[in-house]
């Protein structure tokens, strides 16, 4: 059986400050060095089903690669890929909220995979929405090459129920700007026993590197 190949790339570097707490905050995508790009539009596979979230910077990555000579086909937005929603504290810096050392923030690095900032969500929250996501589209378009251009957490996400890890060890993976992870799904005929019918081709591969 033909898997379903899923091509998750993480967008490019957001116009932030360093350090800015910006997970649901609607910022821009920096503009990228084109031969970058040509490379990485060179292993995006060409008619595949593009999934972006409802936040511009996955768009915006996108239509870069696009202008680089990759070519997709259908497009979904789907918002339970959306990057973790850090409430009260989006639009901050890390170190603004370390000065003023609130008990909220002290509190939050007991156990940042199961905390929620004041308004926000957890990470736990964002591995369901995005698993439950995940898991749909994948039922949903079998046997299809699917490249999902979202963030670094809900990549992580993901990555983490393949695996079935932990909200906890799953902060431990690394997804960089514009890195690029690949997960094929055998069909849910192939699992067997304790057999998963993923297999992980690859996490946080770079382009040039």
């Amino acid at each position: 059986m033909t898997p379903t190949r899923w091509h998750l790339l993480r967008h490019a570097p957001a116009a932030v400050e360093k350090g800015t707490v910006y997970g649901r905050t609607d910022v821009p995508a920096l503009p990228q060095d084109p031969a970058l790009l040509k490379q990485i539009a060179a292993q995006l596979p060409q008619s595949a089903l593009l999934v972006t979230t409802p936040l511009r910077r996955t768009a915006e990555t996108a239509e870069m690669l696009e202008k680089a000579g990759w070519a997709p086909g259908e497009r979904i937005v789907e918002a339970g890929f959306a990057e973790q929603d850090f409430g009260a504290w989006e639009g901050t810096t890390h170190a603004a909220l370390a000065r003023e050392n609130t008990s909220d923030y002290v509190h939050f690095w007991d156990n940042p995979a199961q905390n929620r900032p004041p308004g926000g969500e957890s990470f736990a929250d964002l591995m369901t929405r995005a698993s439950t996501a995940f898991a749909m589209l994948t039922e949903a378009h079998p046997a299809r090459d699917i490249v999902l251009i979202g963030h670094g957490g809900s990549i992580r996400a993901i990555v983490a129920a393949i695996l079935g890890l932990s909200p906890e060890n799953a902060l431990a993976l690394e997804i960089a700007p514009l890195s690029l992870s690949l997960a094929d799904h055998a069909g849910t005929e192939a699992a067997r026993g304790a057999l998963s019918p993923w297999k992980l081709r690859g996490l946080n591969l770079r382009a040039g590197l």
